[in-house]
């Protein structure tokens, strides 16, 4: 069935011509200086990376997406065209010291952004399978931008407020941007919600704490003769409140944290190698007053670099080689009742990958044209920590057999060090999590207890994962991708899984019990896993409304639809070395959905814009003890719900011819008023469940699992 979609993908290959509509509509070529070569003028262009992009949104798909920044056009287009969670990001065809500087920008300073095809992993540092995406900025670009937003359930009971101010200038190498943002949310009470008494005593706790959270940040990019420069330095001050329940008392925490962080980059070519250099410095101190009176102050410096080039040339391309290595040393104070304790810890990475062209695609040997383009890459790395050293390996295998079909492997094994900060971050309770408790039926408020774990062992883990992508074709853009994944780990490092009678047996330590038995609090810090298998496959569709060609497709409408499928075909988790193998996906040791999808929509037309996203996921079985069902097993329902983003531009965005000099083509953003009006979970769904024997399920009602239910958020934006 999943492959069905690559096939249908590929059917629809008829008369391929090079332009396309949609997510890869025509771009109107605009190129930067010439390049004269013997007598022979050469123009590219102006952002083109060192590979042809897979996929390619213009300023218009760009737009259509709603976003406040380039970070939001990031995370859309990582959720949208299944790009990966980490891509490696490039500005303008180059790799830039510290790419995340540009995420504050405004989404309009890009021209475009540029999906690159698998094998440009390698050439830009990125890892076998990583995906590279280019944004292509404007060569000139100025603005002043706010924004100011409300946002409120409709049961009511609290709300938040957020408020940002920024200024972006670019001028070709040259960048510049300052913000300052702050964030107010109010806290959720529990007699703010029709809840059952989950407390000996009729306490009010929080639902959802009380944050403010003020945040400045600044950033400029240069150039130092031959070299490009980045600097950026952030700041901000958190502070959350809440209440409590714990040890038969009703408690208020508070918890405030302030830190400072700076960086400074640079990049460049020297003697054939492509280079850059990042030093990082950040200092922070942390306050926790409540169930723990402690105190934590952090000083960290850091550096990473990566160089590349090509080794040598084949008759199928060249080969490249790409380095990455990062240190970093931390120095911690904590605290607490009559308690001093300091650390100091160092962690330190190498990484290096090599990548070999085996044919080449479209070329006159015989080998080419049969197979078409093939890539092999192989790599290692490794790793050293206060807590030990870790190593790994790498190989990949990415194929062209024909134009716009690609297929992929990746293989991987490593066993990594284990991070000091999951080690040694300070304790603290976070806000009350409502949890269903097997061994008394019934569900109870408790109190989550955070923080580091300094017993933690090095874990090791294999994965392998296959990939089959098509497109785009033809006027509608339409493209897909088919996966496979595969990872097993040992000693693996994550959460407490789900409560049940069997983890609360092999973790008894982690759960706290009052004098009646009553469950008050559980501790979710950081802990290894015995054995875990997960392997399941995934697929992607994107297609784009077609939109005219020239001036007319300014003022057409852009709309684009994507779906992603998830299904999980093995999920198992041992806790404890001799426990047997607890099955996730019938339910033992905190069952989890076997299917998952997400539909969206992007559109806008004119001075209109709509956003809309559909979630769901399948209901699942949550076993009391493992091996089998019971009455009292806990089953959830399948669960789905629907978000909706409204814009409307209050002035026109009327055409405004560009200068000669730029490449961005029309405005695409005037200085009027846009209302933003959101609504989250559309349909106020909310999580259902019952027991094994049909009874209703505690803890599940309206308003337990989720207090928030569907929420309004209004937001004014304008640029000055």
């Amino acid at each position: 069935m999943l492959w069905l979609t690559l096939t249908s993908l590929i059917a629809l290959e008829v008369g391929e011509s090079t332009t396309f509509s949609g997510i890869d509509q025509t771009v109107t070529e605009q190129y930067s200086e010439p390049v004269v070569v013997a007598d022979v003028e050469v123009w590219g262009r102006r952002g083109a990376a060192a590979v042809a992009p897979e996929i390619e949104l213009n300023g218009a798909d760009i737009d259509a997406l709603a976003a406040w920044d380039i970070g939001e056009v990031l995370s859309r287009l990582i959720e949208i065209l299944g790009v990966g969670e980490q891509p490696v990001v490039i500005v303008n065809g180059k790799r830039v010291a510290n790419a995340s500087v540009f995420n504050g920008f405004p989404p309009d300073a890009l021209v475009r952004a540029e999906i690159l095809p698998p094998e440009a992993a390698i050439i830009y540092g990125g890892a076998p399978g990583q995906r590279v995406i280019n944004l292509v900025l404007q060569p000139r670009f100025g603005s002043y931008d706010g924004r100011a937003a409300d946002a409120r359930p409709t049961q009511g009971g609290t709300y938040s407020f957020s408020g940002e101010l920024r200024r972006s200038v670019i001028n070709e190498e040259k960048t510049y941007r300052l913000g300052v943002r702050t964030v107010y949310d109010a806290a959720l009470l529990s007699n703010d919600r029709d809840l059952p008494d989950m407390h000996p005593e009729n306490g009010v706790i929080s639902l959802r704490p009380r944050v403010r959270n003020m945040a400045a940040n600044a950033i400029a990019t240069g150039s130092i003769g031959r070299w490009a420069s980045v600097f950026s330095m952030n700041g901000q001050v958190r502070d959350s409140l809440s209440t409590s329940y714990l040890g038969g008392s009703f408690v208020e925490s508070r918890r405030r944290n302030d830190s400072l962080n700076g960086s400074v980059g640079f990049s460049g070519l020297a003697a054939g190698w492509s280079l850059q250099a990042n030093l990082n410095g950040q200092a922070s101190r942390s306050r926790e007053d409540g169930f723990l009176v402690t105190q934590n102050e952090n000083q960290s410096v850091g550096f990473t670099g990566s160089a590349g080039r090509t080794v040598f040339n084949l008759a199928t391309g060249p080969v490249a080689l790409t380095m990455t290595g990062n240190w970093t040393e931390v120095r911690s104070v904590t605290v607490g009742r009559q308690v001093r304790t300091t650390n100091r810890f160092q962690t330190s990475e190498a990484r290096g990958s090599l990548a070999v062209p085996l044919s080449k695609g479209n070329s006159e040997t015989s080998l080419g044209r049969i197979i078409g383009g093939l890539q092999a890459t192989i790599g290692g790395s490794v790793r050293a920590s206060s807590a030990g050293g870790g190593d790994g390996g790498n190989l990949a295998l990415d194929w062209a057999p024909r134009r716009k079909l690609r297929l992929g492997g990746v293989w991987s094994v490593a066993s990594d060090s284990v991070s000091d900060t999951l080690r040694f971050e300070p304790l603290y309770y976070e806000a009350p999590r409502l949890v269903f408790d097997f061994r008394s039926g019934q569900a109870v408020m408790i109190a989550p207890l955070l923080g580091g774990n300094p017993d933690l062992r090095s874990p090791r883990s294999e994965q392998f994962s296959l990939n089959a992508a098509a497109g785009p074709y033809g006027s509608w853009g339409v493209s897909g991708s088919v996966g496979y994944q595969k990872a097993e780990t040992k000693d693996g490092i994550g959460s407490l899984p789900e409560l049940t009678e069997d983890v609360e047996a092999a973790f008894p330590d982690r759960f706290q019990r009052d004098a009646n038995g009553r469950l008050v609090s559980i501790d979710y810090r950081p802990m290894n896993l015995s054995t875990s298998l997960t392997e399941g496959l995934t697929t992607t569709i994107n297609f784009s409304l077609p939109r005219p060609q020239g001036a007319a497709a300014n003022e057409a409408m852009v709309a684009r639809f994507s779906l992603n499928y998830n299904l999980q075909l093995r999920n198992t988790v041992a806790l404890l070395a001799g426990l047997p193998d607890l099955d996730r996906l019938k339910g033992d040791g905190g069952g989890v959905s076997r299917q998952s999808a997400r539909a969206m929509l992007d559109a806008k037309r004119g001075r209109w814009g709509l956003n809309a996203s559909a979630r769901w996921q399948d209901g699942y079985r949550t076993r009391r003890n493992g091996g089998r069902d019971d009455p009292a097993d806990l089953v959830v329902k399948p669960f789905a719900a629907v978000d909706l983003k409204l814009t409307f531009q209050m002035m026109s965005s009327s055409i405004r011819a560009s200068s000669s000099n730029e490449e961005g083509g029309p405005r695409r953003r005037s200085s009027g008023l846009q209302v933003n009006l959101e609504v989250e979970n559309l349909f106020d769904a909310r999580p259902e469940a019952r027991l094994g024997d049909g009874s209703a399920a505690p803890g599940y009602g309206r308003d337990v699992q989720d207090p928030i239910g569907r929420v309004v958020r209004l937001s004014l934006q304008r640029r000055f």
